[in-house]
């Protein structure tokens, strides 16, 4: 896939751009893998909803509350989506 936005950076989080929903997204990502694997991303927010649900469904992954999923989806989208 191809690499999403890499403005805004912070080594801080693994690299992941800073904004609403970084916090978040770090610590529910990366309990189980490296930033990497979601900054070479580039999703639609559909696809972002299905790999959470597949993460949750099949890798053991913990089920985030709704608000806090929400939260994650749009910062995954808004960095690492179609338009990013």
């Amino acid at each position: 896939m191809m690499a999403g936005g890499a403005s805004g950076q912070t080594s801080d989080f693994g690299g992941l751009p800073a904004g609403p929903g970084q916090l978040e997204t770090f610590g529910n990502c990366t309990a189980c893998h490296s930033t990497m694997i979601i900054t070479q991303q580039n999703f639609s927010r559909r696809t972002w909803d299905e790999v959470l649900t597949w993460m949750v469904e099949d890798q053991g992954m913990w089920e985030m509350p709704s608000e806090t999923r929400q939260i994650v989806l749009d910062y995954l989208v808004t960095h690492f989506g179609p338009e990013s």
